[in-house]
């Protein structure tokens, strides 16, 4: 029953008949999206003959402190990375300046001008790609993105107060949808053999990733120090795409927990919104293999453990 519930859900929400969502992959249902928000815009989609596209490197991963820590650690995560770096840095085909008429301008200071740019009218991404800010051309992958957001938050906050257990599980599908739907754009326009691939957007997105997970660890180990008035220097042991775990130094899941949320909210509050790093969880003990492989008992609460 449930399954039905959370197709229906993510049918609505992307615009395609359910048996589309049984029969065929991810690039359908961000299609679908794009050309609801293009024709708002009076725009069309190109079509193009699906290509081998070029390599670009994924998400950063902090090389491990492997060991056995009978101390709390605290895993911080950013909220729908992907999708908010798109938002905040307005990353579209639409708003991209093209390698090509850079190269033909003589470079991006002779295209800026033949636009009639400023250098707060775009950004360079870590990738080198150039992209306008929203207030020259607001783009249509970041309004799709926006309102998936919004509407995911909004099911999550009704989600809270709901009482009946059905209606729950129906709002805890809506926004597992949007969620997927959110997270799939990014994989979008990265498919190499895919309907609208552009090397541009998602390796920028991927850089700007790179960069989140180590500001945010540079920050934390800035912040949280002996010299800063807290009881042990801060030391990020691990980290992976978009969550970073953080050695604090203090014996309690309490104390642990305390300063996670801190931390989130100061690291937060250094990014451009909607990027949101968030507290997620306390390990304790913890066991630290390898990249992507680690165990403990998990806390969100400091009486007792998740699982």
């Amino acid at each position: 029953l449930m399954s039905v519930a959370n197709n229906v859900e993510m049918a609505r929400v992307t615009g395609v008949p359910i048996a589309y969502l049984l029969k065929r992959g991810q690039q359908v249902k961000v299609v679908s999206q794009l050309l609801r928000k293009a024709k708002e815009h009076g725009l069309l989609l190109p079509t193009q003959r699906p290509g081998q596209g070029d390599e670009y490197v994924g998400g950063t991963v902090i090389e491990p402190q492997r060991g056995f820590y009978n101390e709390p650690i605290t895993t911080l995560d950013f909220s729908s990375l992907y999708p908010s770096l798109m938002v905040a840095h307005n990353l579209c085909y639409t708003t991209l300046l093209k390698p090509e008429d850079i190269s033909a301008s003589g470079g991006i200071g002779s295209l800026s001008a033949k636009y009639n740019l400023g250098p707060d009218d775009y950004i360079r991404t870590p990738t080198g790609a150039y992209f306008v800010k929203k207030h020259i051309r607001k783009g249509l992958l970041p309004s799709v993105l926006e309102q998936l957001l919004e509407a995911r938050m909004k099911a999550k906050r009704e989600m809270a107060t709901e009482t009946d257990q059905f209606k729950r599980r129906v709002l805890d599908g809506r926004q597992l949808a949007l969620k997927v739907s959110a997270n799939s754009v990014y994989g979008f326009t990265g498919a190499q053999v895919g309907k609208l691939p552009c090397l541009e957007i998602s390796s920028s997105v991927s850089g700007f990733g790179r960069e989140m997970i180590e500001t945010a660890k540079r920050l934390l180990e800035e912040k949280f120090t002996i010299g800063n008035g807290y009881k042990s220097d801060a030391k990020v042991i691990y980290g992976d795409t978009d969550s970073v775990m953080c050695k604090f130094g203090v014996s309690t899941v309490e104390e642990a927990i305390k300063l996670g949320r801190e931390g989130a909210e100061y690291i937060s509050g250094k990014f451009l919104n909607p990027i949101k790093l968030e507290f997620e969880k306390v390990y304790f003990p913890y066991l630290l293999i390898n990249k992507k492989r680690y165990a403990g008992l998990y806390f969100t609460k400091p009486d007792k453990y998740d699982k």
